[in-house]
C-alpha cells in the first residue's frame, strides 16, 4: 500500500503511564504508526486495532522481571479484508471491503448498537442493554482513556494485563458523534497476536491453514504440560480447560481490582508462551464497580463470571467448530467446570460439576441442532438464520446467574461485595423478566426433576 495515499493524521498526547521502561526513539515510533506518519499500522486481524512488534525490550519499572514483547494500538484504522476462514460468518464491518488498511472512519459500527445485549439494573434487575455508538474502524477519546486507565489499574494490582503506555486524541474532522476520536497504546507480555479464541474455534480446527499459528499453539500445549496430537479432540480439550481455568482466575482477580463489565469473550484473551499466562487485552468497556450501589456491585461481578461461561460455550456452536466436539468429551473433560474452578478453587468438584450439568442441559440440545445442520450451514445460511436456531442468550446468563450465586457467598469476590439476596430473590428477577419462558427455566433449574 503506498502511504502517500494518505496523509498523516494530526493527534496530541492526552495521557502518558510513566511506569514502562521505553526509549524516547520507540515511544515516538509508535506514534508514527498510529498517526500514520510514513508507517502503515500493522493489522493482523480484521478491525480497528495493530498489532506491532518492539524493536526494544520494554519493561516496567518497578518490576522489571515483567516485559513487554509487542504494541497494541487500538482505534488507528480499519482492516476489513475479504477472507476464507471464520470471518465470513461474522458480521460485516463495512460495506467497502477491502485488503488495504484504511485510516480511522467515522461511520457508525451499525450491529453493535442494535444487538441487545443482557444486562443488570442498579436496582438489581434484569434487562437488555446496548452498546454505546462507535465508529467504524475507530474509538472515541472517551473509550481510549477508558481503556488506558483500566490497564493502569490492573497493572497496579498485578493482574496479567496489557500495559499502558499512552492515550492520543487526533485533530482535523476525526470526530463521531460529537467526540473527539483517539486511540490507545498498550504492550503486550506476548509477542504473538493470536486470541485464544483460535484454539476453541480458529485456525486450531484445521492444522496447516496457519502455520504461524501452529508454532504459536506449539509453544502453548509446551508451556501448558500438554503432550499429544494437535488435531485431536482430547488434547484441545486438555489445553481448552487449563485455559479456562486460568481465565476463571483472571475474571476473579479482575473483580478484585474494583471494575466490572470485562467481555470474557476467547477473543478477548491472549496466552504468552514468554511469560507462560494468560493475560486480558480488551478493556474499553471496563467500568469502576464503585460507582454501584451494593446490590448491583454483586450482581455485575456475578454477571462477569456468567458472560464469560456462556461466550465460551456458545462458540462451540460456532460453524467452524460444528462437529470437532463430541458429548462424551465434553462432559469428561467439562471447560465449564473448569472456568468454574478457576473462579472458585475452593468449592468441591462435585458442586461445580452440579452446576456445569444444568447449564451443559442447556447447550448441548442446541449445539446437535446446529450440528444436525453443519453442511447447510457451511454451505451459506446467513447469520439471521444461525441465531434462530441458538440458545437464549439471555435466559442462560439468569440460568448461570441464579446457580452460581451461592458460590459466591463463599468466595473472596462475595466478600467484597456481599449480597444478602435469597434463592427465591432469584427466582422472582427471573419470572419477572422472563415471562412465560420462566416454566423453561424452572425445568432447567431442576423443578421437575424425578
Amino acid at each position: 500500500m503506498n502511504i502517500n495515499a494518505h496523509q498523516k493524521l494530526d493527534y496530541r498526547i492526552t495521557h502518558q503511564f510513566d511506569g514502562l521502561t521505553i526509549s524516547d526513539g520507540e515511544f515516538q515510533r509508535l506514534l508514527d504508526i498510529a498517526s500514520w506518519n510514513g508507517h502503515v499500522p500493522t493489522f493482523t486481524r480484521r478491525g480497528r486495532g495493530s498489532w506491532e512488534s518492539l524493536n526494544e525490550p520494554i519493561a516496567l519499572k518497578d518490576d522489571p522481571s515483567v516485559t513487554f514483547h509487542a504494541a497494541k494500538l487500538k482505534g488507528v484504522g480499519l482492516w476489513n479484508p475479504i477472507l476464507p476462514g471464520d470471518a465470513e460468518y461474522s458480521n460485516k464491518l463495512h460495506d467497502d471491503a477491502g485488503n488495504d488498511p484504511v485510516p480511522p472512519l467515522t461511520d457508525l459500527l451499525e450491529y453493535l448498537v442494535t444487538y441487545p445485549h443482557f444486562g443488570i439494573s442498579n436496582e438489581g434487575e434484569y434487562k437488555y442493554a446496548y452498546s454505546s455508538p462507535s465508529p467504524i474502524g475507530g474509538i472515541v477519546h472517551e473509550r481510549a482513556h477508558r481503556e488506558f486507565w483500566s490497564a493502569e489499574r490492573l497493572v497496579r494490582h498485578g493482574v496479567p494485563t496489557i500495559a499502558p503506555l499512552a492515550v492520543i486524541e487526533y485533530g482535523g474532522n476525526l470526530s463521531f458523534q460529537g467526540q473527539p476520536m483517539g486511540a490507545v497504546l498498550t504492550l503486550s507480555p506476548g509477542s504473538a497476536s493470536y486470541r485464544i479464541s483460535e484454539i476453541l474455534f480458529g485456525a486450531g480446527m484445521a492444522r496447516g491453514s496457519d502455520p504461524a499459528f501452529d508454532a504459536h499453539y506449539d509453544g502453548i500445549r509446551e508451556a501448558l504440560g500438554v503432550e499429544g496430537d494437535p488435531d485431536d479432540e482430547r488434547v484441545r480439550l486438555t489445553v481448552i480447560c487449563k485455559l479456562a481455568r486460568e481465565a476463571g482466575k483472571l475474571l476473579h482477580d479482575f473483580s478484585l481490582a474494583e471494575l466490572y463489565r470485562y467481555s470474557g469473550d476467547w477473543g478477548n484473551f491472549v496466552y504468552s508462551v514468554e511469560s507462560k499466562r494468560l493475560f486480558l487485552i480488551d478493556l474499553d468497556s471496563v467500568q469502576d464497580i464503585n460507582h454501584l450501589p451494593p446490590t448491583a456491585k454483586a450482581m455485575q461481578s456475578w454477571r462477569d463470571l456468567a458472560s464469560a461461561i456462556y461466550r465460551m460455550v456458545g462458540k462451540l456452536g460456532y460453524p467452524t467448530a460444528l462437529g470437532k466436539y463430541t458429548i462424551d468429551n465434553l462432559m469428561e473433560f467439562d471447560p465449564i467446570a473448569a472456568k468454574i474452578a478457576g473462579y472458585f478453587p475452593d468449592v468441591p468438584e462435585a458442586e461445580i460439576r452440579a452446576i456445569s450439568r444444568r447449564l451443559w442441559g442447556y447447550f448441548i440440545p442446541h449445539m446437535a441442532l446446529l450440528t444436525k445442520h453443519r453442511d447447510d450451514i457451511l454451505g451459506g445460511w446467513d447469520g439471521d438464520r444461525r441465531k434462530s436456531y441458538k440458545m437464549d442468550h439471555d435466559l442462560f446468563y439468569i440460568l448461570a446467574l441464579t446457580l452460581l450465586r451461592p458460590l459466591f457467598e463463599r468466595s473472596a469476590v462475595g466478600r467484597k461485595y456481599p449480597s444478602d439476596i435469597t434463592d427465591d430473590e432469584m427466582w422472582g428477577k427471573a419470572e419477572r423478566f422472563l415471562g412465560n419462558r420462566f416454566q423453561y427455566f424452572a425445568w432447567l433449574m431442576g423443578r421437575y426433576d424425578i
